[in-house]
């Protein structure tokens, strides 16, 4: 019994730690993008995404060799989440489909970029292979941090400093 008590305590204290962790904006994941943008973390962002009158919880990407944030938008779905990434200069969507979850272009609700300029940054061969990058999509952080290490291959070399 005294042992149950004790994990149920170290499980409630970590995650209150954890809770108190996202409030205060640290980091809620990181690693090493394997991409020349180098290591990425994400933190919930002070500022939503808001699309007419619903405001989707929003989270910031930074990556160590990129000065402004990525902001990813999520919006729930009836089985899963779809993830909204944006940048100052390009905007991309992550979904869940019938248990598969990879990257599509963005629905013309959400699209504050021109097509055109989206057209010209993107990386067709990477955005195609990317289609599915995983089946039974998984937690959102498992997602986010899927998000994380694709994003950048979705851009042109030559164009990853316009990001």
């Amino acid at each position: 019994m005294k042992t149950k008590l004790g994990i149920l305590t170290v499980c409630l204290l970590l995650a209150s730690f954890f809770a108190v962790a996202k409030e205060k904006g640290t980091s809620l994941l990181s690693g090493q993008s394997l991409t020349e943008l180098g290591q990425y973390s994400i933190r919930v962002s002070n500022n939503a995404m808001q699309f007419g009158d619903e405001f989707l919880k929003t989270y910031e990407l930074n990556y160590t060799n990129y000065d402004s944030p990525v902001l990813i938008g999520v919006k729930k779905t009836k089985n899963c989440r779809n993830f909204i990434v944006r940048t100052d200069n390009f905007e991309i969507e992550y979904v869940c489909n019938k248990n598969v979850f990879g990257v599509k272009r963005i629905n013309k609700e959400y699209q504050t970029i021109s097509p055109v300029v989206i057209n010209q940054m993107l990386d067709n061969a990477d955005f195609y292979s990317q289609r599915i990058i995983s089946q039974y999509p998984k937690t959102e952080e498992e997602l986010l941090g899927l998000i994380a290490c694709y994003f950048p291959s979705l851009i042109k070399e030559d164009h990853l400093a316009e990001l």
